[in-house]
C-alpha cells in the first residue's frame, strides 16, 4: 500500500480534543484517586446512602469496648456524629480501610489525624503494622497529627486506636494519609493513580460526574440532595458527605478546589459540569427562586476559579492556598438531560453566565444515546441558543464504533461543536481498544468534533458499579487496560493541526449486512400485560394471535423469521413498572435485536442489537407505558432499514449500517513547536499491513500496540499488552509494515514541509 502524508495542506485544528473524564462511581475518588486510607473517617455513613451503612460501618471493637454513638457538642455542626469508646485497659477500635483493607507497606510513612478528646486525659495507642504512637488525649476536642511508619507490609491491615488504660474517649475525625501522596499535599491524591494520568498528557478534565452531577433532590442540603461544589469546599472535617447516586457515601474529600489544583498539575483546562436545576431520574425541575439558586451556584463558580481575591469566592480560593485564578474556559450544564424543562432552564443558565463572563465556552446536552428525537432536539435547541459545544454519550458493542467510524463526517463544521464527553466500547480486551482507536481516527478528522473523552476513568476492583473502565486498580496496585494504551497514544501525539492522508488502496470489506434472521418473540418487562391481537407479516404469510396474557417476565415466541417482517401489538398494561421487549432476530442470548417499550424506569423507547453479549442502542425516544391506557405497537423491518409506531405515530427510524471494515485506519497531523509529522494507523485485522509512505524525513520512531483480540490487562499482569518503542531511518520514503491487530503511532521528525 502507498500512503502519502500532505504536512502542507494544514486542515483541522485539533485544540484539546482528547481529554479525560473523572467520575466517583466504582470508588474512583473515596478508596481510589483520593488518598485517604481509613473508611467513614468521620462516622457519617448512613442508610440514606446504603441500606445497610450505619455510622459504624468500615469500624470494629477492639476487645469488648461498649461503642455509642454522639452527637451532642460536636466539633463540625456539618458532620455531627463522633463515637464515645469505653472500655478496659487495651479495648478500642479499629478501622478496616477500603476494598480488603489498610494497603500497609513497610518503610512508607502515614499521617494520621485525630480529633479526639476524653474526660480523664487518657492516653490512646495508635497501631498499624507494628508502627505505635500515643496520643495524650485532653478535655477538650483538639487536632492530633502522628506518624507512623509500618514495620511490614499488610495490603488489608487495621488500625488499632486503644485505650492506655480503663475510661472511655471519644473521636470526632480520624484520618490516615500516606505521605508520599501526589506533591505531597496533605489532603492529597494517590500519587500512582495521578501518575497515570500525567503520562497520558490530556488536554482536558471533565469533572465532577455524569450522573452523579444530577440525580438527587433538588435541596442541596440533604443528605441524598443533588451534588453541590460548594458543599466541597473548606477543612475536610467539615465538609458535608452526601449519598453518592451509585451507591455508597461520598465525602467530598476531592472537592472543587482539589479538582482545579489537578488540572493544574495535569496543565490541562478544566471542564466542570454543573447542574442544570433538575433531577431527571426523578423528574424534579427546579422553579422559581430555587431555580435561581442553581444559576447563582453556576455563576458563583465563575467567581471561584477566576475572580480576583478581593471577590467573595476568590477570597475564598485564595483562603484554602490558592490566590492565583485557575483557568476556566469551558463550562457544561446538565448531563444526558433530555426534557423539555432542561432546555428552558438552559436558556436562563446561559444569559446569566455569558454576562458574568463573555469569554466562557457552554456546553449543552443531547441525552445518553446518538441518535432519535430528544437527541435532534438537543442539537436544535444547541443552534438556536448558539452553545458553543453538544455534549453526547453512548456505549456501544465494538461492532458498532467499526460499522459508525465517520458518524461525524456529515456534521457541519459551523454552528456548535462535538463534545463527545462519554463514550467506550463494552470491554476491556484488546479487541475493544482496535474498534476504538479506529474511531478515534474518523474523531480526530471530522470537522464537528472539538472534545472527546473515553468513560469511565477509574475502577476500584472491590467495589464494580459499571464496567468497562479505564484504569483498574485495588489498594496497592493499578492496571492501566489496553483502551488506556490506546487514549495515551492518541494524546500524547494528538499534534496540532490534521492533514490528509492518501492511499492508492485501502481496501473495504463488508463483513456484514443487517439482515434480521431467527426468532420473534415478546416478553413482559416486569409488568402485566394483556394484548387484544398480535399480527405479524412476513414473506412466508400472515399469522395471528387472538386475546392472550403474559405477567412478569413471560414470553410468548411468535415464530422464526428470515429479513423483512411487519410487526403489529394492540396491547394494555394493567400494572408493573416498565413494559414490554419485542425481541427479534434472536440467535441465543447475546445476539439479537430489541425494541424496548417503557425502559430505564419506564421512560423511554429505544431499538437495541445486541452482537456478542454486547449491546448498542441505535436510537431512542421518550415514551412511558401507563396503566389502563390502550395502545397499538408497530415494529417494521424493510433491508436495513427499522421503522417503529406508537398509536399511529413514529417514534424511530433508522437504517442499520452495515460492517464495513477497512484495511487501515489512518489519521495525519503536524506539531508546530518541533516540525514532527505524526501518522497514526490502526490494522484491526489479522494481516500485517506493508506500506511506503511518502514522507520525506530524518528519522522516526513507531510506537506500537499490538495483541492478540482477546487479550487484555489485569491487576496481575498489568503489562501483559503495552506499547512498545522502535525508531528507523528517514529517506524520501518510508517502508514500514503495520503489524495485525495493532495500534501504531509513528512520529516523522526533520521533515522538509
Amino acid at each position: 500500500m502507498q500512503i502519502r502524508m500532505y504536512p502542507e495542506r494544514k486542515g483541522k485544528a485539533l485544540g484539546n480534543l482528547f481529554g479525560l473524564f473523572f467520575e466517583d462511581l466504582n470508588h474512583a475518588a473515596d478508596g481510589g484517586l483520593y488518598a485517604e486510607l481509613l473508611q467513614n473517617r468521620d462516622f457519617e455513613f448512613d442508610s440514606v446512602d446504603r441500606p445497610e451503612y450505619t455510622p459504624l460501618t468500615g469500624w470494629a471493637p477492639v476487645g469488648h469496648p461498649k461503642i455509642t454513638l454522639r452527637t451532642e457538642d460536636a466539633p463540625f455542626p456539618r458532620n455531627p456524629h463522633y463515637v464515645r469508646v469505653q472500655g478496659r485497659v487495651h479495648m478500642g477500635i479499629s478501622n478496616l480501610g477500603y476494598g480488603e483493607g489498610i494497603p500497609a507497606q513497610k518503610g512508607r510513612t502515614c499521617r494520621l489525624t485525630l480529633w479526639a478528646r476524653s474526660e480523664k486525659s487518657i492516653a490512646l495507642c495508635a497501631g498499624l503494622c507494628g508502627a505505635r504512637a500515643v496520643i495524650e488525649l485532653g478535655k477538650d476536642w483538639e487536632k492530633h497529627e502522628v506518624l507512623l511508619t509500618p514495620e511490614y507490609t499488610d495490603c488489608a491491615a487495621r488500625l488499632l486506636l486503644t485505650a492506655q488504660s480503663d475510661g472511655s474517649f471519644e473521636i470526632a475525625f480520624a484520618s490516615l494519609m500516606p505521605l508520599d501522596t501526589w506533591k505531597g499535599r496533605k489532603n492529597g491524591l494517590r500519587a500512582d493513580l495521578v501518575e497515570a494520568l500525567a503520562e497520558m498528557k490530556p488536554r482536558f478534565l471533565r469533572f465532577p460526574g455524569g450522573c452523579l452531577t444530577h440525580d438527587g433532590q433538588l435541596d442541596p442540603d440533604a443528605r441524598d440532595g443533588i451534588y453541590n461544589w460548594k458543599r466541597t469546599l473548606g477543612p475536610v472535617e467539615n465538609r458535608p458527605g452526601r449519598r453518592n447516586n451509585w451507591g455508597y457515601h461520598q465525602t467530598m474529600g476531592i472537592g472543587f478546589y482539589e479538582y482545579f489544583l489537578l488540572c493544574e498539575d495535569l496543565n490541562c483546562e478544566p471542564l466542570p459540569v454543573v447542574n442544570g436545576g433538575l433531577d431527571p431520574h426523578h423528574l424534579r425541575f427546579a422553579q422559581g427562586e430555587l431555580l435561581e439558586e442553581y444559576i447563582r451556584d453556576a455563576v458563583d463558580l465563575i467567581e471561584f476559579a477566576k475572580g480576583s481575591t478581593d471577590t467573595y469566592w476568590g477570597g475564598i480560593r485564595a483562603e484554602m492556598g490558592h490566590p492565583e485564578s485557575f483557568r476556566l474556559r469551558y463550562l457544561a450544564v446538565g448531563n444526558e438531560e433530555i426534557h423539555q424543562e432542561f432546555h428552558e432552564n438552559m436558556t436562563r443558565f446561559a444569559q446569566a453566565l455569558r454576562k458574568a463572563d463573555p469569554e466562557i465556552e457552554l456546553i449543552g446536552s443531547a441525552g445518553p444515546v446518538c441518535d432519535g428525537k430528544p437527541y435532534e432536539m438537543g442539537w436544535e435547541y444547541a443552534r438556536r441558543q448558539k452553545l458553543e459545544y453538544v455534549d453526547e454519550h453512548y456505549y456501544q458493542a465494538p461492532e458498532w464504533f467499526l460499522a459508525n467510524v465517520d458518524h461525524y463526517a456529515s456534521y457541519p463544521a459551523d454552528g456548535p461543536k462535538v463534545f463527545l464527553g462519554e463514550y467506550a466500547s463494552w470491554g476491556n480486551r484488546m479487541e475493544n481498544a482496535l474498534a476504538e482507536a479506529a474511531y478515534m481516527t474518523e474523531l480526530q478528522k471530522a470537522p464537528a468534533v472539538a472534545l472527546a473523552c473515553y468513560a469511565p476513568m477509574f475502577c476500584n476492583v472491590h467495589y464494580v458499579n459499571w464496567q468497562p473502565d479505564m484504569i483498574w486498580f485495588d489498594g496497592h496496585r493499578v492496571c492501566r487496560t489496553v483502551n488506556y494504551h490506546v487514549q495515551s497514544m492518541f494524546m500524547r501525539h494528538q499534534g496540532d493541526t490534521d492533514i490528509p492522508v492518501e492511499t492508492d488502496d485501502n481496501r473495504t470489506v463488508c463483513e456484514q449486512e443487517y439482515r434480521p434472521s431467527g426468532r420473534i418473540y415478546v416478553l413482559a418487562d416486569d409488568t402485566d400485560m394483556l394484548f387484544d391481537g398480535i399480527r405479524l407479516e412476513t414473506a412466508d404469510g400472515t399469522r395471528e394471535w387472538s386475546k392472550c396474557e403474559l405477567h412478569g417476565e413471560e414470553e410468548m415466541i411468535l415464530g422464526s423469521l428470515e429479513g423483512d417482517f411487519t410487526l403489529t401489538l394492540h396491547c394494555r398494561r394493567n400494572g408493573g413498572k416498565k413494559g414490554i421487549l419485542i425481541r427479534f432476530g434472536w440467535q441465543d442470548e447475546d445476539n439479537y435485536d430489541q425494541w424496548t417499550l417503557g425502559g430505564w424506569q419506564n421512560s423511554d423507547s429505544g431499538i437495541e442489537q445486541r452482537i456478542r453479549g454486547r449491546s448498542s442502542c441505535l436510537t431512542q425516544n421518550n415514551f412511558s407505558m401507563q396503566d389502563g391506557k390502550e395502545y397499538e405497537m408497530t415494529l417494521q423491518v424493510k433491508g436495513n432499514v427499522i421503522t417503529a409506531f406508537i398509536n399511529g405515530e413514529q417514534v424511530h427510524y433508522m437504517a442499520v449500517r452495515p460492517l464495513v471494515t477497512r484495511q487501515l485506519y489512518l489519521a495525519g497531523s503536524v506539531e508546530e513547536e518541533n516540525g514532527d509529522v505524526i501518522l497514526k494507523a490502526v490494522n484491526i485485522h489479522a494481516e500485517d499491513v506493508s506500506t511506503e509512505i511518502e514522507i520525506p524525513c530524518e528519522s522516526y520512531t513507531a510506537e506500537t500496540l499490538q495483541g492478540a483480540p482477546e487479550s487484555r490487562n489485569t491487576l496481575e499482569s498489568p503489562d501483559a499488552v503495552v506499547p512498545k518503542v522502535t525508531t528507523g531511518q528517514g529517506g524520501n520514503r518510508v517502508a514500514y509494515t503495520f503489524p495485525g491487530h495493532s495500534v501504531t503511532v509513528l512520529r516523522f521528525r526533520g521533515t522538509s514541509r
